[in-house]
């Protein structure tokens, strides 16, 4: 028999520092928290069984029982998320992690009395009520918490039910049963809780990787939306009626020359359009060859300047989502500049801010107030500018969600000191670890 509990746990402590060592590879790969709790909650478990691994005594055992229902309840809330769907279970958990330590400060100082100074009954009554009291208490919260569980009614809150319900009856049978069974109680139903809390944690990274692919294809929608704005067909019309016309007055060079930088932008922008990203260099890129055919089509009517002082290993590090500046730069042009009179500038300006890159794209025309209006007055129904500055948010939004990025853009409109509009500058803030 003691051969074949041996045995047991040999087993048990094995699959204990597998749980263990998987676990925090997960965390270091996902970063998500309840990987890491849920490594020091089967650690407090191992060490739980084991004390003389680390040199617990027998008197301090507390100290690691109590921390690992600590780490037990933290990862429950930080897996099943129970407190955005119940206020109670909030502040329950906000009133536990204070209780706790403030239990164990007091249990640690009367043990340490009972331990190192005459015995004194008294206190040894003390610290043996206070242990067999937060024994009780965490049935009752063990229960609250199933409850608080149940009331979820989901795939991972069965999974919980489950194991939660499997140690609770475990650490009955040891109680009632130790001189029988000693730990084998124990063992096995942590075994089983572990082993449905594992299941757990699998079916809910499935479940992220699911919603991660949506989130992906959504990015990629977003992303074709504004690639077909940037390569529409009235565009292209516009650059192939140049070409020819070109030809026809004869300006062969010129005409070759069109073509050549048209070429380079459609293969720059077909070229990744299946990427969700791409670099900042690759986004700058692309922004000038479309400037620089819309500023030849347009006769020179407008000048743009890029102002780049940031490092070129940061630009080619940096990632964006692909065509993220373009549309922004496209309205400028479109529905800012080309409705003034007079001198018409485009800025790009790019600045490294330490923990974050600016980027700003800045112009002189009429502003967005003037160039509504004069969409209407024309007869518009649809502000083309405000749908590429949408598609754009939307961008960012699913972007960040995605990558768990920050990056943010903001509108700004210009004035001067009568009020009267002066353009729009639109100010991007890509921050990078």
């Amino acid at each position: 028999m003691e051969s074949l509990y041996e045995k047991i746990e040999f087993v048990f402590y094995g699959a204990l520092i597998f749980q263990m060592s998987f676990m925090f590879i997960l965390y270091l790969q996902n970063r998500k928290p309840y990987y890491i709790i849920y490594t020091l909650y089967v650690l407090g478990v191992f060490v739980v069984m084991e004390p003389k691994i680390i040199g617990v005594i027998h008197a301090y055992i507390f100290l690691l029982e109590w921390s690992t229902v600590l780490a037990y309840f933290l990862f429950l809330e930080s897996f099943l998320e129970i407190s955005k769907q119940s206020e109670r279970f909030k502040r329950f958990i906000y009133y536990l992690k204070p209780t706790v330590v403030v239990l164990l400060c007091i249990q640690l100082a009367l043990t340490l009395l009972k331990e190192n100074f005459s015995p004194m009954d008294n206190i040894d009554w003390l610290v043996h009520r206070i242990d067999e009291y937060f024994f009780y208490a965490t049935f009752i919260a063990g229960a609250f918490t199933l409850y608080e569980t149940y009331q979820l009614k989901n795939v991972l809150s069965r999974y919980i039910l489950i194991g939660t319900g499997i140690l609770l009856v475990s650490l009955i049978l040891n109680r009632v049963f130790y001189d029988f069974f000693n730990v084998l109680p124990i063992i096995f139903g942590t075994f089983l809780e572990l082993l449905l809390f594992v299941a757990a944690i699998g079916y809910k990274t499935n479940l992220l990787e699911i919603e991660k692919r949506k989130a992906q294809e959504q990015l990629m929608r977003t992303t074709l939306m504004a690639l077909k704005d940037q390569m529409s067909p009235h565009f292209i019309a516009n650059c192939l009626n140049s070409i020819k016309l070109l030809i026809q007055q004869k300006k062969e060079k010129e005409a070759i020359d069109y073509l050549t930088e048209f070429s380079k932008l459609h293969r720059l922008v077909v070229e990744h359009f299946q990427d969700v990203k791409v670099s900042l260099q690759k986004e700058l890129d692309i922004c000038k060859l479309y400037l620089e055919m819309e500023r030849f089509r347009f006769k020179q009517s407008f000048n743009y300047t890029f102002d780049i002082q940031v490092d070129d290993n940061l630009l080619t590090f940096i990632e964006i989502p692909l065509l993220l500046f373009q549309p922004i730069i496209e309205n400028a042009l479109w529905h800012g500049l080309m409705k003034k009179e007079g001198a018409k500038e485009l800025l790009v300006q790019l600045r490294n801010k330490g923990e974050y890159l600016e980027c700003i794209i800045e112009d002189n025309g009429v502003g967005r107030p003037s160039a509504q209006k004069a969409l209407q007055s024309e007869g518009g129904t649809k502000n083309r500018k405000s749908t590429g500055i949408a598609n754009t948010q939307e961008k960012i939004s699913v972007y960040n969600e995605l990558f768990h990025n920050r990056l943010n853009m903001e509108l700004i409109d210009k004035v001067d000191r009568e009020g009267k509009p002066q353009g729009l500058k639109v100010v991007f803030t890509i921050f990078y670890d």
